[in-house]
Protein backbone atom coordinates (compact mmCIF):
# COMPACT_ATOMS: atom_id res chain seq x y z
CA UNK A 1 0.00 0.00 0.00
CA UNK A 2 1.43 3.52 -0.79
CA UNK A 3 1.90 5.80 1.68
CA UNK A 4 2.31 9.70 1.87
CA UNK A 5 4.44 11.91 4.28
CA UNK A 6 2.70 15.61 4.67
CA UNK A 7 4.20 18.54 3.22
CA UNK A 8 7.80 17.74 3.39
CA UNK A 9 8.10 19.26 0.33
CA UNK A 10 5.20 20.70 -0.68
CA UNK A 11 4.05 21.99 2.54
CA UNK A 12 0.44 20.58 1.95
CA UNK A 13 -1.76 18.56 4.45
CA UNK A 14 -1.86 15.50 2.34
CA UNK A 15 -3.75 13.29 4.56
CA UNK A 16 -6.28 15.80 4.98
CA UNK A 17 -6.74 16.31 0.93
CA UNK A 18 -7.14 12.61 0.67
CA UNK A 19 -9.54 12.19 3.79
CA UNK A 20 -11.78 14.88 2.32
CA UNK A 21 -11.68 13.76 -1.33
CA UNK A 22 -12.46 10.11 0.01
CA UNK A 23 -15.40 11.60 1.88
CA UNK A 24 -16.73 12.72 -1.61
CA UNK A 25 -15.61 9.32 -2.65
CA UNK A 26 -17.96 7.55 -0.38
CA UNK A 27 -21.51 9.73 -0.65
CA UNK A 28 -22.60 6.63 -2.66
CA UNK A 29 -21.35 4.21 -0.17
CA UNK A 30 -22.82 6.34 2.43
CA UNK A 31 -26.07 6.36 0.80
CA UNK A 32 -26.21 2.61 0.52
CA UNK A 33 -25.89 2.13 4.26
CA UNK A 34 -28.32 4.32 5.53
CA UNK A 35 -30.73 2.81 3.18
CA UNK A 36 -29.27 -0.75 4.68
CA UNK A 37 -30.18 0.78 8.41
CA UNK A 38 -33.52 1.58 7.00
CA UNK A 39 -34.42 -1.93 6.20
CA UNK A 40 -33.01 -3.27 9.13
CA UNK A 41 -35.65 -1.30 10.80
CA UNK A 42 -37.90 -2.10 8.75
CA UNK A 43 -37.08 -6.43 8.78
CA UNK A 44 -36.99 -5.49 13.39
CA UNK A 45 -40.29 -3.98 12.99
CA UNK A 46 -41.92 -6.67 10.62
CA UNK A 47 -40.42 -9.37 13.02
CA UNK A 48 -42.06 -7.79 16.35
CA UNK A 49 -45.07 -7.90 14.32
CA UNK A 50 -44.96 -11.58 13.21
CA UNK A 51 -44.08 -12.24 16.81
CA UNK A 52 -47.59 -10.72 18.34
CA UNK A 53 -49.41 -12.45 15.58
CA UNK A 54 -48.18 -15.74 16.12
CA UNK A 55 -49.11 -15.39 19.95
CA UNK A 56 -52.70 -14.23 18.74
CA UNK A 57 -52.75 -17.26 16.61
CA UNK A 58 -52.34 -19.08 19.77
CA UNK A 59 -54.70 -17.31 21.82
CA UNK A 60 -57.55 -18.22 18.98
CA UNK A 61 -56.39 -21.42 18.66
CA UNK A 62 -56.85 -22.16 22.39
CA UNK A 63 -60.78 -20.97 21.91
CA UNK A 64 -61.46 -23.49 19.28
CA UNK A 65 -60.33 -26.16 21.61
CA UNK A 66 -63.11 -28.73 23.44
CA UNK A 67 -61.62 -28.70 26.45
CA UNK A 68 -61.04 -24.72 26.87
CA UNK A 69 -65.08 -24.94 26.97
CA UNK A 70 -65.41 -27.81 28.50
CA UNK A 71 -63.31 -26.82 31.45
CA UNK A 72 -65.28 -27.69 35.07
CA UNK A 73 -64.24 -26.58 38.65
CA UNK A 74 -64.98 -29.00 41.82
CA UNK A 75 -65.22 -27.75 44.70
CA UNK A 76 -65.43 -29.74 48.16
CA UNK A 77 -66.80 -28.52 51.17
CA UNK A 78 -64.04 -30.60 53.67
CA UNK A 79 -59.83 -30.01 53.79
CA UNK A 80 -59.81 -33.50 54.07
CA UNK A 81 -61.36 -34.32 50.90
CA UNK A 82 -59.99 -32.88 48.08
CA UNK A 83 -61.86 -32.56 44.43
CA UNK A 84 -60.47 -32.13 40.93
CA UNK A 85 -62.72 -31.95 37.70
CA UNK A 86 -61.01 -32.85 34.12
CA UNK A 87 -62.16 -31.22 31.15
CA UNK A 88 -65.58 -32.37 30.04
CA UNK A 89 -66.58 -33.14 33.63
CA UNK A 90 -70.19 -33.28 33.90
CA UNK A 91 -71.87 -30.98 36.83
CA UNK A 92 -73.19 -32.75 39.16
CA UNK A 93 -73.32 -32.53 43.06
CA UNK A 94 -72.75 -35.78 45.80
CA UNK A 95 -72.27 -36.10 49.67
CA UNK A 96 -71.13 -38.72 51.37
CA UNK A 97 -68.82 -39.72 54.44
CA UNK A 98 -65.06 -40.75 54.27
CA UNK A 99 -65.62 -43.85 56.78
CA UNK A 100 -62.37 -45.86 56.11
CA UNK A 101 -59.18 -44.72 54.58
CA UNK A 102 -57.22 -47.12 52.48
CA UNK A 103 -53.84 -49.03 54.00
CA UNK A 104 -51.28 -50.64 53.17
CA UNK A 105 -50.00 -53.92 54.91
CA UNK A 106 -46.80 -53.57 57.03
CA UNK A 107 -45.61 -56.34 59.04
CA UNK A 108 -42.75 -56.27 61.38
CA UNK A 109 -40.47 -59.11 62.90
CA UNK A 110 -41.00 -60.79 65.87
CA UNK A 111 -37.02 -60.90 65.91
CA UNK A 112 -34.56 -58.33 66.74
CA UNK A 113 -31.02 -57.50 65.87
CA UNK A 114 -28.17 -56.11 67.68
CA UNK A 115 -26.57 -53.88 64.69
CA UNK A 116 -27.47 -53.21 60.98
CA UNK A 117 -24.51 -55.78 60.31
CA UNK A 118 -26.14 -58.37 63.03
CA UNK A 119 -26.00 -62.08 60.62
CA UNK A 120 -27.01 -64.03 63.59
CA UNK A 121 -30.80 -63.91 62.87
CA UNK A 122 -31.04 -64.97 59.66
CA UNK A 123 -30.70 -68.78 59.04
CA UNK A 124 -33.40 -68.89 56.49
CA UNK A 125 -32.10 -68.41 52.28
CA UNK A 126 -33.64 -65.34 52.01
CA UNK A 127 -37.58 -64.27 51.87
CA UNK A 128 -40.52 -65.63 49.36
CA UNK A 129 -43.43 -62.97 49.07
CA UNK A 130 -46.76 -63.89 47.65
CA UNK A 131 -48.60 -60.90 46.92
CA UNK A 132 -52.25 -60.53 46.30
CA UNK A 133 -54.44 -63.29 45.45
CA UNK A 134 -56.59 -65.13 42.77
CA UNK A 135 -55.54 -63.83 39.18
CA UNK A 136 -53.52 -61.15 40.04
CA UNK A 137 -51.63 -63.59 42.26
CA UNK A 138 -47.60 -63.59 41.79
CA UNK A 139 -44.47 -64.93 44.12
CA UNK A 140 -41.07 -63.15 44.48
CA UNK A 141 -38.33 -64.90 45.94
CA UNK A 142 -35.59 -62.47 47.32
CA UNK A 143 -32.27 -64.93 48.46
CA UNK A 144 -30.30 -64.05 51.61
CA UNK A 145 -26.91 -61.33 50.69
CA UNK A 146 -23.57 -63.62 50.80
CA UNK A 147 -23.08 -61.86 54.38
CA UNK A 148 -26.50 -62.28 55.63
CA UNK A 149 -27.03 -58.90 57.35
CA UNK A 150 -30.00 -57.03 58.18
CA UNK A 151 -28.67 -53.81 56.29
CA UNK A 152 -27.73 -56.39 52.55
CA UNK A 153 -30.99 -57.93 53.14
CA UNK A 154 -33.09 -54.60 53.49
CA UNK A 155 -31.35 -54.11 50.05
CA UNK A 156 -31.52 -57.25 48.49
CA UNK A 157 -35.79 -56.41 49.16
CA UNK A 158 -35.70 -53.23 48.15
CA UNK A 159 -33.26 -53.62 44.75
CA UNK A 160 -35.45 -56.63 43.42
CA UNK A 161 -37.84 -55.22 40.62
CA UNK A 162 -41.37 -55.35 41.01
CA UNK A 163 -40.83 -57.15 44.46
CA UNK A 164 -44.16 -55.14 45.67
CA UNK A 165 -42.65 -54.60 49.05
CA UNK A 166 -40.50 -52.31 50.64
CA UNK A 167 -38.08 -53.26 53.31
CA UNK A 168 -36.67 -51.30 56.26
CA UNK A 169 -34.45 -51.52 59.36
CA UNK A 170 -36.58 -49.91 62.28
CA UNK A 171 -34.88 -49.03 65.52
CA UNK A 172 -37.09 -50.01 68.22
CA UNK A 173 -34.55 -49.28 71.07
CA UNK A 174 -30.86 -47.94 71.59
CA UNK A 175 -29.23 -51.42 69.79
CA UNK A 176 -32.09 -53.19 69.03
CA UNK A 177 -33.60 -52.78 65.46
CA UNK A 178 -36.28 -54.91 63.57
CA UNK A 179 -37.11 -55.62 60.26
CA UNK A 180 -40.47 -54.33 58.81
CA UNK A 181 -41.96 -54.98 55.32
CA UNK A 182 -44.22 -52.76 53.86
CA UNK A 183 -46.56 -52.96 50.58
CA UNK A 184 -45.92 -50.74 48.07
CA UNK A 185 -49.80 -50.42 47.12
CA UNK A 186 -52.53 -49.51 49.45
CA UNK A 187 -56.27 -51.70 49.26
CA UNK A 188 -57.28 -54.90 50.62
CA UNK A 189 -56.36 -57.16 47.47
CA UNK A 190 -52.50 -55.57 47.82
CA UNK A 191 -51.62 -58.44 50.47
CA UNK A 192 -48.41 -60.37 50.71
CA UNK A 193 -47.55 -63.40 52.75
CA UNK A 194 -43.85 -64.72 53.65
CA UNK A 195 -42.21 -67.79 53.16
CA UNK A 196 -38.45 -68.90 52.50
CA UNK A 197 -36.57 -68.21 49.53
CA UNK A 198 -37.02 -72.11 48.59
CA UNK A 199 -41.07 -72.12 49.48
CA UNK A 200 -40.65 -73.64 53.00
CA UNK A 201 -41.98 -71.89 55.86
CA UNK A 202 -39.81 -69.62 57.35
CA UNK A 203 -37.86 -71.00 60.60
CA UNK A 204 -35.48 -68.06 61.75
CA UNK A 205 -37.94 -65.42 60.86
CA UNK A 206 -41.57 -64.82 61.93
CA UNK A 207 -43.65 -61.64 61.46
CA UNK A 208 -46.65 -60.31 62.68
CA UNK A 209 -48.65 -57.15 60.96
CA UNK A 210 -48.60 -53.61 61.94
CA UNK A 211 -51.24 -52.19 59.70
CA UNK A 212 -54.01 -54.36 57.77
CA UNK A 213 -54.25 -53.76 54.04
CA UNK A 214 -57.97 -52.18 53.70
CA UNK A 215 -59.61 -50.00 51.13
CA UNK A 216 -60.82 -46.60 51.49
CA UNK A 217 -64.76 -46.46 51.83
CA UNK A 218 -67.04 -43.69 51.05
CA UNK A 219 -69.82 -43.85 52.29
CA UNK A 220 -73.54 -42.46 50.48
CA UNK A 221 -76.61 -42.12 52.39
CA UNK A 222 -78.01 -42.58 56.14
CA UNK A 223 -75.39 -44.57 58.53
CA UNK A 224 -77.83 -47.55 58.38
CA UNK A 225 -78.81 -47.66 54.55
CA UNK A 226 -77.49 -46.12 51.72
CA UNK A 227 -73.90 -47.49 49.80
CA UNK A 228 -70.26 -47.70 49.74
CA UNK A 229 -67.99 -46.56 47.17
CA UNK A 230 -65.05 -48.64 47.74
CA UNK A 231 -61.40 -47.54 46.21
CA UNK A 232 -57.73 -49.85 46.35
CA UNK A 233 -56.39 -45.79 46.50
CA UNK A 234 -57.06 -42.91 48.93
CA UNK A 235 -57.18 -41.36 45.07
CA UNK A 236 -60.52 -42.03 44.07
CA UNK A 237 -61.83 -41.50 40.20
CA UNK A 238 -65.24 -41.81 39.16
CA UNK A 239 -67.53 -41.09 41.49
CA UNK A 240 -68.43 -38.15 39.33
CA UNK A 241 -67.49 -38.10 35.87
CA UNK A 242 -64.22 -36.61 35.00
CA UNK A 243 -63.33 -35.59 39.48
CA UNK A 244 -60.53 -37.03 40.93
CA UNK A 245 -60.82 -37.02 44.69
CA UNK A 246 -58.07 -37.55 47.25
CA UNK A 247 -59.16 -38.17 50.72
CA UNK A 248 -56.82 -37.76 53.58
CA UNK A 249 -58.56 -38.60 56.79
CA UNK A 250 -62.11 -39.49 57.89
CA UNK A 251 -64.79 -37.07 57.60
CA UNK A 252 -68.50 -36.87 57.86
CA UNK A 253 -71.14 -35.30 55.28
CA UNK A 254 -68.70 -33.99 52.65
CA UNK A 255 -70.17 -31.98 49.96
CA UNK A 256 -68.62 -32.14 46.68
CA UNK A 257 -69.77 -29.91 43.28
CA UNK A 258 -68.90 -29.73 40.00
CA UNK A 259 -69.73 -26.55 37.80
CA UNK A 260 -69.05 -25.24 34.53
CA UNK A 261 -65.82 -23.05 35.36
CA UNK A 262 -67.28 -20.28 33.56
CA UNK A 263 -63.92 -18.37 34.91
CA UNK A 264 -61.16 -19.99 33.39
CA UNK A 265 -63.67 -19.60 30.00
CA UNK A 266 -63.56 -16.28 30.36
CA UNK A 267 -59.79 -15.83 30.82
CA UNK A 268 -59.10 -17.61 27.60
CA UNK A 269 -61.61 -14.95 25.81
CA UNK A 270 -59.62 -12.19 27.52
CA UNK A 271 -56.09 -13.88 26.51
CA UNK A 272 -58.13 -13.81 22.98
CA UNK A 273 -58.78 -9.82 23.03
CA UNK A 274 -55.62 -8.88 24.78
CA UNK A 275 -53.21 -11.04 21.97
CA UNK A 276 -55.24 -9.20 19.16
CA UNK A 277 -55.21 -5.17 21.01
CA UNK A 278 -51.26 -6.15 21.35
CA UNK A 279 -51.01 -6.73 18.11
CA UNK A 280 -53.34 -3.83 17.10
CA UNK A 281 -50.69 -1.78 19.31
CA UNK A 282 -47.75 -3.33 17.61
CA UNK A 283 -48.97 -2.33 14.37
CA UNK A 284 -49.87 1.25 15.39
CA UNK A 285 -46.01 1.48 17.22
CA UNK A 286 -44.11 0.19 13.50
CA UNK A 287 -46.41 2.16 10.94
CA UNK A 288 -47.02 5.53 13.31
CA UNK A 289 -46.38 8.77 10.34
CA UNK A 290 -45.22 11.07 13.10
CA UNK A 291 -45.36 14.73 13.74
CA UNK A 292 -44.99 17.01 11.15
CA UNK A 293 -42.56 19.79 12.33
CA UNK A 294 -42.73 23.63 11.37
CA UNK A 295 -39.80 23.01 9.00
CA UNK A 296 -42.08 20.85 7.23
CA UNK A 297 -40.20 17.99 7.95
CA UNK A 298 -41.73 14.55 9.62
CA UNK A 299 -40.09 13.29 12.64
CA UNK A 300 -40.77 10.00 15.21
CA UNK A 301 -42.44 8.14 12.14
CA UNK A 302 -41.99 4.42 12.49
CA UNK A 303 -39.98 2.26 10.68
CA UNK A 304 -43.19 1.10 8.38
CA UNK A 305 -44.65 4.18 8.18
CA UNK A 306 -47.21 4.57 5.85
CA UNK A 307 -46.97 0.49 5.00
CA UNK A 308 -49.94 -1.31 2.89
CA UNK A 309 -49.71 -4.24 4.69
CA UNK A 310 -49.69 -2.95 8.31
CA UNK A 311 -53.56 -1.03 7.64
CA UNK A 312 -54.75 -4.12 5.69
CA UNK A 313 -54.05 -6.16 8.96
CA UNK A 314 -55.24 -3.54 11.26
CA UNK A 315 -58.72 -3.39 9.45
CA UNK A 316 -58.76 -7.06 8.72
CA UNK A 317 -58.42 -7.79 12.30
CA UNK A 318 -60.70 -4.87 13.33
CA UNK A 319 -63.37 -6.14 11.03
CA UNK A 320 -63.48 -9.74 12.39
CA UNK A 321 -65.36 -7.84 15.79
CA UNK A 322 -66.90 -4.83 13.76
CA UNK A 323 -68.67 -7.52 11.35
CA UNK A 324 -70.21 -9.93 13.92
CA UNK A 325 -70.89 -13.45 13.61
CA UNK A 326 -73.86 -14.85 11.72
CA UNK A 327 -75.37 -11.46 11.20
CA UNK A 328 -75.51 -11.06 15.19
CA UNK A 329 -73.18 -8.62 17.13
CA UNK A 330 -70.79 -9.70 19.46
CA UNK A 331 -71.89 -7.09 21.95
CA UNK A 332 -74.18 -10.13 22.64
CA UNK A 333 -71.08 -11.90 24.40
CA UNK A 334 -68.94 -8.70 25.75
CA UNK A 335 -66.65 -8.27 23.18
CA UNK A 336 -66.64 -4.59 20.87
CA UNK A 337 -64.35 -1.75 20.06
CA UNK A 338 -64.04 1.74 21.48
CA UNK A 339 -63.99 5.04 19.61
CA UNK A 340 -59.81 4.71 19.99
CA UNK A 341 -59.81 1.39 18.09
CA UNK A 342 -59.19 -1.01 20.90
CA UNK A 343 -61.13 -4.42 21.12
CA UNK A 344 -62.61 -4.58 24.41
CA UNK A 345 -64.42 -7.33 26.62
CA UNK A 346 -66.93 -7.22 29.70
CA UNK A 347 -66.53 -10.57 31.17
CA UNK A 348 -69.66 -10.35 33.18
CA UNK A 349 -71.94 -9.80 29.82
CA UNK A 350 -70.04 -12.54 28.49
CA UNK A 351 -70.63 -15.15 31.85
CA UNK A 352 -73.95 -13.95 31.41
CA UNK A 353 -74.27 -15.24 28.30
CA UNK A 354 -72.76 -18.73 28.90
CA UNK A 355 -75.14 -19.31 31.42
CA UNK A 356 -77.81 -18.76 29.57
CA UNK A 357 -76.82 -20.03 26.31
CA UNK A 358 -73.64 -22.35 26.63
CA UNK A 359 -74.57 -24.20 23.29
CA UNK A 360 -75.05 -20.63 21.25
CA UNK A 361 -72.42 -18.12 23.66
CA UNK A 362 -69.76 -21.14 22.34
CA UNK A 363 -70.69 -21.05 18.59
CA UNK A 364 -69.95 -17.13 18.29
CA UNK A 365 -66.56 -17.70 19.28
CA UNK A 366 -65.80 -21.60 17.37
CA UNK A 367 -67.85 -23.65 14.89
CA UNK A 368 -64.22 -25.25 14.11
CA UNK A 369 -65.76 -29.04 13.70
CA UNK A 370 -68.30 -27.17 11.09
CA UNK A 371 -66.26 -24.91 9.26
CA UNK A 372 -65.15 -22.01 11.22
CA UNK A 373 -67.08 -19.21 10.88
CA UNK A 374 -67.06 -18.22 14.69
CA UNK A 375 -64.79 -15.17 16.25
CA UNK A 376 -61.70 -17.40 17.44
CA UNK A 377 -61.99 -19.02 13.66
CA UNK A 378 -61.49 -16.20 11.76
CA UNK A 379 -59.45 -14.28 14.06
CA UNK A 380 -57.40 -17.72 13.78
CA UNK A 381 -57.10 -17.72 10.23
CA UNK A 382 -55.98 -14.23 9.98
CA UNK A 383 -53.49 -14.35 11.92
CA UNK A 384 -52.23 -17.89 10.83
CA UNK A 385 -52.41 -16.32 6.86
CA UNK A 386 -50.21 -13.44 8.38
CA UNK A 387 -47.73 -14.89 10.32
CA UNK A 388 -46.86 -18.69 9.18
CA UNK A 389 -43.67 -19.56 7.01
CA UNK A 390 -45.91 -18.59 3.89
CA UNK A 391 -47.58 -15.91 5.18
CA UNK A 392 -48.03 -12.44 4.22
CA UNK A 393 -45.65 -11.40 7.20
CA UNK A 394 -43.57 -13.71 6.50
CA UNK A 395 -43.24 -12.71 2.68
CA UNK A 396 -42.55 -8.85 3.78
CA UNK A 397 -39.84 -10.29 6.10
CA UNK A 398 -38.25 -12.84 3.00
CA UNK A 399 -38.18 -9.26 0.53
CA UNK A 400 -36.79 -7.24 3.17
CA UNK A 401 -33.90 -9.78 3.97
CA UNK A 402 -33.43 -9.98 0.48
CA UNK A 403 -32.59 -6.54 0.14
CA UNK A 404 -30.53 -6.16 3.29
CA UNK A 405 -28.58 -9.09 1.63
CA UNK A 406 -28.23 -7.01 -1.60
CA UNK A 407 -27.18 -3.64 0.18
CA UNK A 408 -24.75 -5.70 2.03
CA UNK A 409 -23.46 -6.74 -1.00
CA UNK A 410 -23.16 -3.60 -2.82
CA UNK A 411 -21.24 -2.21 0.50
CA UNK A 412 -19.22 -4.91 0.13
CA UNK A 413 -18.19 -4.02 -3.14
CA UNK A 414 -17.74 -0.41 -2.19
CA UNK A 415 -14.78 -1.16 0.81
CA UNK A 416 -13.13 -2.69 -1.73
CA UNK A 417 -13.63 0.18 -4.56
CA UNK A 418 -13.07 3.02 -1.66
CA UNK A 419 -9.83 1.37 -0.83
CA UNK A 420 -8.43 0.91 -4.38
CA UNK A 421 -9.29 4.75 -4.76
CA UNK A 422 -7.58 5.81 -1.57
CA UNK A 423 -4.53 3.69 -2.12
CA UNK A 424 -4.25 5.56 -5.98
CA UNK A 425 -4.55 8.81 -4.21
CA UNK A 426 -1.58 8.28 -1.63
CA UNK A 427 0.66 7.28 -4.67
CA UNK A 428 -0.28 10.45 -6.66
CA UNK A 429 0.79 12.56 -3.48
CA UNK A 430 3.99 10.58 -2.82
CA UNK A 431 4.33 11.06 -6.86
CA UNK A 432 3.82 14.73 -6.39
CA UNK A 433 6.00 14.61 -2.99
CA UNK A 434 8.77 12.94 -5.07
CA UNK A 435 8.86 15.24 -7.63
CA UNK A 436 8.80 17.98 -5.93
CA UNK A 437 11.60 16.96 -4.05
CA UNK A 438 13.81 16.28 -7.32
CA UNK A 439 13.16 19.93 -8.42
CA UNK A 440 13.88 21.27 -5.40
CA UNK A 441 17.10 19.02 -5.47
CA UNK A 442 18.06 20.17 -9.18
CA UNK A 443 17.08 23.94 -8.11
CA UNK A 444 19.80 23.89 -5.45
CA UNK A 445 22.30 22.12 -7.63
CA UNK A 446 21.54 24.60 -10.36
CA UNK A 447 22.16 27.66 -7.53
CA UNK A 448 25.18 26.66 -6.55
CA UNK A 449 26.87 26.20 -9.98
CA UNK A 450 25.64 29.57 -10.43
CA UNK A 451 26.86 30.91 -7.38
CA UNK A 452 30.56 28.80 -8.19
CA UNK A 453 30.41 30.79 -11.19
CA UNK A 454 29.74 33.95 -9.78
CA UNK A 455 32.71 33.46 -7.31
CA UNK A 456 35.26 32.12 -9.97
CA UNK A 457 34.86 35.55 -12.28
CA UNK A 458 35.05 37.32 -9.07
CA UNK A 459 38.27 36.14 -8.57
CA UNK A 460 39.73 37.01 -11.69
Amino acid sequence: MATTVDGLISGLDTTGIISQLMQVEAVPQNRLKTSLTTEQSALSALQSVNTRFSSLQSAAEKLQQAATWGAAKASSSSSSVTATAASGALGGSVTFSVTQLAAAQSSISGQTFSSLTDTSAITDPGLEFHLGSGSTAKTVAVHKPADGSLQSLVNAINGTKDAGVRAAAVQVSPGQYRLQLTATSTGAANTFALARADGQPLTSLSFSDVTTAQDAVLHVGDPTSGYDITSASNTIEGVLPGVTLKVTGKVSDVTVNVNTDTSSIADAVQALVTAANLALTGISNVSSQGTMGADGKRTGGGALAGDSLMRQLTSQLLSKVTSGVGGTSLSTVGIGVNKDGIITFDPAKFTDALAADPVGTQAKFTTAATGGTGFADTVQALAKSASDSTGTIASAIDGRNSTIKTLTDRISDWDVRLASRKEALQRQYSALEMALGKLKNQSTWLAGQINQMSNTGGSQ
